[in-house]
């Protein structure tokens, strides 16, 4: 209904890493290109990505992700880090195409290494991208920075990239053994009020919006505000607000009504 009556093909606010949706602001191109070469080229080992909830850690990683497929990258994603080191190592197995991976943990770790060499010796980089770090337990921790032990005198066969909420950076720091190891360290930024009206403004022309602006200047100005620029109350605070205009049946959204909304969600 809402689609229909602002004219929009899709819901252009949904909370999921959708590729068509990425705002490319600055501060994201910025660590997708960091991220992207620590991944590919320098191949350090360890990339350590922070944000606050919200911020768009998941979607770096999902568009990280979409740019490595079809290239020599296998990316692997550990979505739920609350598993035993023996269970990280048969998901990974499982993503690099073992179907069945051994039960018990040395013979997996042998596997794993074998499987690791081989792929390296046919120019393939597997990525493991584990989302949520900071629930990973202290073992879990441990078993990663041993990962990070699979390499040769030229090159590691193996990149991680830890995505995580702040406290993941003060984890990490106070494990020497991990945090000398990391090659990267970037943290996401909330939205600067100019990129969220960049971000308002292209995710309703992705969704298929045409014609006059939907959110006036003083509404996005507002909608800036109230979201602090973290792009999950945007899009939360957004979809809010254009079901109650079309409850309304407004023509638009406007700082009032932005207002409303937020105080709502409050």
């Amino acid at each position: 209904m809402i689609e229909a009556y602002w004219q929009l093909a899709r819901r252009p606010f949904a909370n999921t890493p959708d590729p068509a949706f990425v705002y490319r602001s600055e501060s994201f191109v910025e660590g997708f290109s960091r991220l992207l070469y620590d991944a590919t080229e320098l191949r350090g080992g360890l990339s350590l990505i922070t944000g606050e909830i919200g911020c768009g850690k998941t979607m770096l990683a999902q568009a990280l992700a979409d740019r490595l497929a079809g290239s020599a990258c296998d990316v692997v994603t550990l979505q739920y880090p609350k598993v035993t080191p023996s269970q990280m190592l048969a998901g990974l197995l499982r993503g690099l195409g073992e179907q069945r991976p051994p039960r018990g943990k040395l013979a997996a770790i042998e596997l794993l290494a074998a499987t690791l060499s081989e792929r390296h010796g046919n120019g393939r980089r597997p990525v493991l991208v584990v989302d949520e770090a900071q629930l990973a337990s202290p073992s879990l921790l441990e078993e990663i920075r041993l990962l990070t032990n699979f390499e040769d005198r030229q090159d590691k066969h193996l990149h991680i990239v830890l995505l995580g909420q702040p406290e993941l950076r003060d984890r990490v720091r106070r494990h020497p053994q991990i945090d000398q190891r990391v090659s990267l360290r970037f943290h996401v930024e909330p939205m600067e009020p100019k990129d969220v009206a960049g971000y308002v403004d292209h995710r309703l022309r992705v969704a298929g919006r045409s014609g006059a602006p939907i959110f006036t200047g003083d509404a996005v100005a507002t909608l800036a505000d109230r979201s602090a620029g973290v792009p999950r109350r945007v899009n939360t605070i957004a979809t809010q607000a254009l079901f109650v205009g079309a409850m309304r049946h407004r023509a638009s959204i406007d700082a009032e009504l932005i207002t409303d909304v937020a105080d709502d969600q409050e």
